[in-house]
């Protein structure tokens, strides 16, 4: 009886701390993707998902968020490649913030394409009390520019290893 009251103990904590995920599967929207129980998902304008973060106690009123938008364009991926595009990406968001600092600049392989995130923070010009930071993986997948943004808080981000987890678990569809 001991053995099994030890057992039952030892596994509460993986059971009770496990985390419940749902999947996002829209016929009229262009991936798929997993994201935590908790955690909102929303379809708004221009067919662009977002899954927002629960709040982290009473007083939290920023909220993260993960924004996934899909361009398509019979040119994408074809002639320009996004190592050869990011650079005017990351100069056109410059233009978008104050004490813009950028932090990182990884290219990938993201669903078997080249893909490339890029981690930035600083004041937006329509908010100049908040200071964030962003990350955003971009890539060209057949023709169509996939775009996901997520945005945090620069300090006390308690929510970028389960963001890093959604936008992992993206799927695009053929």
């Amino acid at each position: 009886m001991t053995r099994f009251i030890t057992c039952l103990l030892l596994l509460l904590p993986v059971t009770s701390f496990a985390q419940q995920w749902k999947t996002f599967n829209d016929e009229t929207i262009l991936f798929t993707a997993k994201y935590p129980a908790d955690w909102v998902n929303k379809i708004k304008e221009n067919k662009r998902v977002f899954f927002t973060s629960p709040p982290e106690g009473k007083e939290d009123v920023f909220f993260e968020n993960i924004n996934v938008s899909v361009s398509t364009n019979p040119q994408f991926g074809t002639g320009v490649q996004i190592k050869d595009l990011i650079q005017s990406v990351v100069d056109q968001v410059k233009e978008s913030f104050n004490e813009f600092e950028e932090a990182s600049r990884t290219f990938l392989t993201w669903n078997g394409v080249d893909a490339c995130e890029i981690v930035y923070s600083g004041y937006s010009k329509t908010d100049s009390k908040t200071k964030v930071r962003i990350m955003q993986r971009l890539c060209f997948y057949k023709t169509r520019l996939y775009l996901v943004t997520y945005t945090a808080l620069e300090n006390g981000d308690t929510h970028l290893a389960t963001a890093k987890q959604i936008i992992n678990s993206i799927r695009f569809k053929p």
